[in-house]
């Protein structure tokens, strides 16, 4: 099981929140607060396609001895193999050995068809998406330093646990490998309750029904190993389970719930140019819990293995003379789990909670264009747990704000709040596209993360028209001309 790892490593690996906190975001913004449709710059929205992808780790950096903007075509000719595609060499993969755990994930988020419209105080939309990731949570550091050397002593594989000389005791701490998919698509209801001032409190609720897809949790209680020679170690009593779904669709229900309020100062104290600047209003605060569920699966497979006394085992013969030279990394796994005889196999019931997560935001108007906000995103579940997970983070985010244009740069605390990132978010006309750290595209030579999002999305279709917005421009233009020629 633990040679499943090497897939994650090799792979290298709330998204679009830019978009959702702009007052052009209709649908965008049914992904970070249910009520936030009910207070938008547009009538309706149609999202017709979207795609978010990232990865990120705490251990491998790549580094290309040539820019990654030289792919595919244009690489090096002393990189390339035979066939002029670009080589890889695993050296390229430099290790971050610091002590800390090592986590590793990948994740992808699409957002399919999708609507919103406004109906007096009411908003009612439409929402789809699909999602998939993988992560490693908490992976001790000797751990993924053997899992990168494929567990060769030759390559140094077993250079960061105690040797025999060193007394030879070790400890690999608890950790867990998730891998989950699934399918949503609901609905989405916002009410706007008017207040004095001209403030306004939203209330917002979606309700999703949710298909999982194939997925997989491994999980080890920790244990300790002491090693006895090169290649040979005594495993202490420990538990790990493997358990697999999605052989049937998993099926569950998904909740978000929302709330904002919309905050003008009283006209009392709307002095020094007020009305000029803050013409949407002084600040936007909201606060959602967002997808409260689960997915029920009915065909899970488990298997649990469980080390009852001390065991020893030689890694060459359990990985080399075994089944030498395979890389089937199942066959490996099924190699080391054959050592056991406490294994435990069997088929029944699993739920795999939804990415429930905790959202706050601020939005302020500094001028008639320009924005600053705030949003943290708190992950309610826990990082070893089975259940689907985004990652916590906090930004802050300055935004240039037009009808068929907007700019935002935010800069985030991301990844459980480990990482400082930069990031940028464009909106032109129905195009929207950006990343969250966008210095793996500046730097390409040294990444250990990227992350990038773009799609497609219409709003209201007979007032958006570049070239009535042209027209209308001609003819102001035409009639201030000829005005000039009446003065002579």
């Amino acid at each position: 099981m633990l040679l499943l790892l090497p897939v994650v490593v090799q792979l290298k690996g709330q998204n679009i929140t830019t978009l959702g906190i702009s007052n052009y975001g209709r649908v965008h913004s049914l992904h970070l607060n249910p009520s936030f449709s009910a207070y938008s710059a547009y009538n309706w929205q149609v999202n017709l396609a979207g795609v978010w992808g990232n990865v990120n780790n705490n251990y491998l950096t790549l580094r290309l001895p040539y820019s990654a903007y030289r792919l595919p075509g244009n690489v090096p000719v002393f990189y390339q193999t035979e066939s002029g595609n670009a080589k890889f060499d695993k050296k390229w993969l430099q290790e971050k050995l610091n002590g800390n755990s090592k986590h590793i994930s990948v994740a992808s988020d699409i957002y399919g068809p999708s609507v919103s419209v406004k109906i007096k105080d009411w908003s009612i939309g439409f929402v789809s998406s699909a999602h998939a990731n993988v992560r490693a949570s908490r992976l001790p550091e000797n751990l993924a330093h053997a899992i990168y050397k494929e567990f060769d002593s030759t390559q140094g594989a077993f250079s960061l646990f105690n040797s025999l000389s060193q007394g030879g005791k070790n400890t690999i701490d608890r950790f867990a490998v998730v891998g989950n998919s699934r399918i949503a698509a609901g609905i989405n209801v916002a009410k706007t309750i008017d207040l004095e001032w001209n403030r306004q409190l939203l209330l917002g609720a979606s309700i999703k029904r949710n298909w999982g897809m194939p997925g997989f949790f491994l999980y080890n209680s920790g244990m300790e190993l002491t090693t006895i020679s090169t290649d040979s170690v005594v495993l202490q009593p420990a538990t790990l389970q493997m358990v697999t779904y999605g052989n049937s669709v998993g099926k569950g229900w998904g909740v978000d719930l929302g709330a904002t309020y919309v905050f003008h100062k009283k006209a009392t104290k709307r002095q020094g140019g007020y009305s000029k600047h803050q013409t949407k209003y002084f600040g936007k605060f909201g606060l959602s819990i967002m997808d409260i569920g689960a997915i029920n699966y009915s065909d899970a497979e488990f298997h649990d293995v469980k080390i009852t006394a001390p065991i020893g085992i030689s890694v060459d013969a359990a990985y080399r003379n075994s089944v030498a030279g395979n890389t089937n990394y199942e066959t490996l796994a099924d190699s080391f789990l054959n050592k056991f005889t406490s294994v435990r196999n069997y088929t029944g019931e699993y739920k795999v909670g939804l990415p429930t997560r905790l959202v706050i935001s601020a939005d302020f108007q500094l001028r008639k264009n320009l924005f600053v906000s705030g949003v943290i995103t708190q992950s309610l579940r826990k990082k070893l747990s089975n259940n689907s997970r985004y990652q916590s983070a906090i930004m802050v985010a300055p935004r240039w704000e037009y009808r068929f244009f907007e700019l935002s740069v935010p800069v985030m605390l991301q990844y459980d709040y480990r990482a400082l990132r930069v990031g940028t978010s464009v909106r032109l006309g129905p195009l929207y596209f950006g990343s969250n750290s966008i210095a793996s595209f500046l730097y390409t030579r040294g990444v250990k993360d990227a992350d990038v999002f773009i799609g497609i999305a219409f709003s209201d279709l007979s007032d958006f028209s570049f070239r009535k917005s042209f027209n209308k421009w001609k003819d102001e233009k035409a009639r201030s001309m000829q005005g000039c020629y009446n003065v002579f």
